[in-house]
């Protein structure tokens, strides 16, 4: 499980990004985090990954407290950072040359021996993020969509049992973006995944979750909670019934009245 105790921030500048957060995480579950601009979301994202330490409160992942960034974390954020100087199959490797071996291996280990130099599982990767045909690209030669995806993929190539998304498909197209979000889905429901993202679209978050956590303006505290009961394996033709339209009326319902938190 993971879990952020009474999570508070505030930057070396007097920003109060976050008060008194706490969130709970089950292990495979697949939380979204919405609210409006600026209300410390990305910054959550941050601190649940040890890339802050928080003014107060604690993140635990099992019985490991987070103070630093950890190999059983995966992070994918809005920036591609992809290394201009390494091809799109280079940039997916590079986690597998830089982690932990052991720990690596251990969660690689359910592949065939010939496999378990992450080669099968890039193979794997590119062709579900939809860049076969471009694993010797440069990033010069990808558009931001492209770019993206190889940063999806680097950040699932060594398994990590917890994936942090931060807004990862918001400059991508319409088409684009909703197949990324439906192959996501695929592959955290398969592998099990515990996952948490930031988003701006109600929808994907509907789309994606197990349980959408609504953020108060800045700074940012647990306004409400929606529990998802959607069935999986989802698909966007489910976006016309009308369980999720409910579900959608009831994220906005919370986010047009941020003084008046509920849980539902």
């Amino acid at each position: 499980m993971l879990v952020a105790d009474h999570i508070s921030h505030t930057y070396a500048t007097g920003v109060e990004a976050l008060r008194d957060f706490s969130l709970r995480v089950p292990r495979g579950q697949f939380v979204t985090i919405v609210g409006p601009s600026g209300c410390g979301k990305s910054t959550l994202l941050r601190v649940l990954a040890g890339l802050i330490r928080p003014s107060a409160g604690e993140v635990w992942l099992d019985d490991e407290r987070i103070t630093q960034p950890s190999p059983r974390i995966g992070l994918m954020f809005q920036d591609a950072a992809l290394l201009p100087w390494r091809t799109v199959e280079q940039n997916i490797r590079l986690p597998l040359e830089l982690g932990d071996r052991a720990a690596i291996a251990s969660r690689l280990g359910s592949l065939p021996e010939s496999a378990r130099d992450g080669q099968f599982a890039i193979d794997d990767l590119i062709q579900l993020v939809g860049l076969s045909g471009f694993e010797q690209a440069y990033p010069r030669e990808l558009s931001g969509g492209m770019a993206q995806r190889v940063s999806l993929a680097r950040a699932l190539i060594t398994r990590p049992p917890v994936l942090l998304l931060d807004e990862p498909f918001g400059a991508l197209d319409a088409m684009t973006r909703e197949s990324l979000t439906a192959s996501v889905e695929s592959i955290l429901r398969t592998t099990r995944t515990t996952a948490v993202m930031v988003t701006h679209s109600i929808t994907e978050a509907v789309f994606l979750a197990d349980q959408i956590v609504v953020c108060s303006p800045r700074p940012g505290r647990v306004m409400g909670t929606v529990q998802v009961g959607l069935p999986r394996p989802r698909t966007w033709a489910m976006e016309s019934w009308p369980e999720f339209g409910a579900l959608v009326g009831r994220v906005r319902a919370l986010l047009a009245h941020p003084g008046h938190p509920a849980t539902s």
